[in-house]
């Protein structure tokens, strides 16, 4: 027995020790990310399925835009982002929806003016951002060739 080399029973507490640290880091990352995912839409559709409901809506903005000013020249609006939602109704379809509806509206977030330059009048540049509404119904869900309606 050495006085400064650890003993056998100590290195195996160490090593329990850190497995158990592992284990718990794991088990907390694995909490966090599931907490993660239930906060995106397929996530709230997987809750909203479980907990029996028949309908599932979400709105997610499609486009923004925003109001813009040229000193001298007007006022314009400019596309500032477009997004694709193509994969999110997939993944909320794979969670037991079925899309049955989708709608558009404008959603004003503000304006800029300005007036004419030597002329009489204004400008106005619009800024908002186009939101789509999806509307899904609780899909049948099938187990061999058993189909079973909601």
């Amino acid at each position: 027995m050495s006085f400064f080399k650890p003993t056998q029973e100590e290195r195996e507490l160490k090593d329990r020790k850190r497995e158990e640290r592992e284990r718990q880091a794991a088990e907390a990352e694995a909490k966090r990310r599931k907490q993660a995912f239930l906060k995106t839409p397929p996530g709230r559709a997987r809750t909203a399925r479980q907990s029996g409901m028949k309908i599932f809506q979400i709105d997610m903005p499609l486009s923004q835009s925003k109001a813009h000013i040229e000193p001298m020249i007007g006022a314009f609006t400019k596309k500032e982002k477009t997004a694709d939602y193509a994969n999110m109704i997939q993944a909320i379809e794979e969670e037991g929806w079925r899309l049955e509806d989708v709608g558009y509206v404008f959603r004003w977030t503000g304006s800029e003016t300005r007036d004419k330059f030597l002329a009489s009048g204004q400008q106005e540049s619009v800024s908002g951002e186009i939101i789509g509404v999806y509307i899904f119904g609780a899909s049948p869900f099938r187990v061999g060739s058993l189909v079973f309606s909601p």
